[in-house]
């Protein structure tokens, strides 16, 4: 062991001429570097420590600034109207054999409703200017016809004639049941296109309506009481059911074209008839336009009627009012 360590010892160090051990030079450099790097480690732990406390001390507030971002701009949903375009209609079979259709994009009988109730307003006792101002019509929503090609089951396309409400703007009619209430009704009974394509062509055979739809008309008054110029007179009359005819006029409105004048059937039982009106205007996803629907859908009341109707049977005095309604006609219609 002692022989061990006298090696180390001469390896390190040196006798000089006195007997003395010195160190040697590359002992001193390797002392000189192994004190450089303990005093370079002990730097580091110390730097190590202040970081540590820095971190495990009072927690502080982070601030993050976030650079601007576009944001997406969300495009609003396009809300798709009723199409006006009949050529965008969906026209369906009805009933087995009938020239009659439905139109399964219902939203097109919305503007027919409107005409109707126009047609039944100036049944319950308001002048055809006061129906106007009630649902909102610039002008009589009616065509005055002596005639309108239409589409039979049997008979193909024929003339048909039909007849109209007189159109004098002060003119009043009141259609009375035995109770003394309005009682005229409508049910669609389908609708048709005004033309047939022929090879890639479509042959037009109503230039003037593209569509025109046929209602049931349910007349079950007993009475009709007309008002014109101060003049009233009240008449008896059977109930009756007959059909209408509506247009379609573009953007939505509908034109009222007549009343056809055959076939015109005795209503013997209007409460039978008005259970089919009714299952008709269900088959074809529609309400029964009554006056109940009026009153629920516009608003609209039958008018007061003249205190003394039922005994103003004066024929001196429907003589009055025809006179003035042709007046009225002539100077319309030149």
């Amino acid at each position: 062991m002692k022989s061990l360590f006298t090696a180390i010892l001469d390896g390190l160090t040196f006798k000089d001429i006195a007997g003395k051990r010195q160190p040697r030079a590359y002992t001193v450099l390797t002392g000189l570097l192994l004190f450089l790097i303990l005093v370079l480690a002990s730097c580091v732990a110390l730097e190590r420590q202040a970081m540590l406390e820095e971190v495990q001390g009072t927690p502080q507030p982070v601030q993050v600034t976030l650079e601007p971002t576009d944001v997406a701009q969300t495009e609003e949903p396009v809300v798709e109207t009723c199409p006006s375009d009949p050529a965008g209609w969906t026209f369906v079979d009805a009933l087995t054999g009938d020239a009659m259709k439905r139109i399964e994009e219902t939203c097109v009988y919305d503007g027919l409703a409107k005409s109707v109730a126009w047609a039944m307003t100036v049944r319950a006792g308001y002048t055809r200017a006061e129906a106007n101002d009630l649902l909102g019509f610039e002008r009589n929503p009616i065509a005055m016809l002596a005639q309108v090609n239409f589409m039979t089951n049997n008979r193909g396309v024929v003339a048909e004639p039909v007849s109209f409400t007189p159109l004098h703007p002060d003119f009043a009619e009141w259609r009375l049941n035995h109770a003394g209430s309005f009682d005229v009704a409508y049910a669609l009974r389908g609708c048709t296109r005004t033309y047939e394509i022929v090879g890639n062509k479509a042959d037009y055979w109503n230039d003037d309506y593209e569509v025109i739809c046929s209602l049931s008309e349910q007349a079950a008054n007993t009475h009709i009481v007309f008002a014109l110029n101060g003049s009233v007179y009240s008449t008896p009359v059977e109930p009756t059911q007959s059909f209408v005819l509506f247009g379609y006029a573009g953007d939505g409105q509908w034109v009222w074209l007549g009343t056809r004048q055959e076939p015109k059937v005795r209503m013997d039982d209007p409460k039978q008839f008005e259970q089919d009106n009714r299952r008709m205007a269900e088959f074809f996803g529609l309400p029964y336009w009554d006056s109940a629907w009026l009153a629920e859908t516009f608003g609209i009341q039958m008018q007061a009627l003249p205190i003394d109707w039922q005994t103003r049977i004066n024929e001196d005095e429907k003589v009055e009012i025809l006179n003035a309604i042709n007046q009225h006609m002539r100077e319309v219609v030149p």
